[in-house]
């Protein structure tokens, strides 16, 4: 295995050999933008698990294992949700304090 510092590249030299070259970045680029689509995504889930509730409870005949289904894949969603929110808050506070001591 390469060390972190070098890495193989797919392009052969004229001999047919591939060459390692040393890496010119030094952290690695985290999906961070990614990760708070998603987390807006579940929110939007969120929305669409209230929605098929509302509808749910409007009926005449109300299901109630269907409402329970909605209320528990709406509580994992919330968890999900708040874990994700988290997490991208802290790695982007993270990375303000550890660029602003660089300074």
């Amino acid at each position: 295995m390469p060390d972190s510092d070098t890495s193989r590249v797919s392009f052969r030299s004229p001999l047919g050999q591939s060459r390692a070259v040393r890496s010119t970045k030094r952290h690695i680029v985290l999906p961070i933008g990614r990760t708070a689509r998603i987390a807006y995504e579940i929110d939007a889930m969120r929305a669409a698990c209230c929605k098929a509730a509302e509808v749910l409870a409007g009926k005449s005949c109300v299901d109630e294992a269907e409402l329970e289904e909605c209320a528990v894949l709406d509580d994992a969603l919330a968890k999900a949700h708040r874990l994700l929110k988290v997490t991208v808050r802290n790695v982007m506070l993270t990375r303000l304090s550890r660029r602003s001591r660089a300074r």
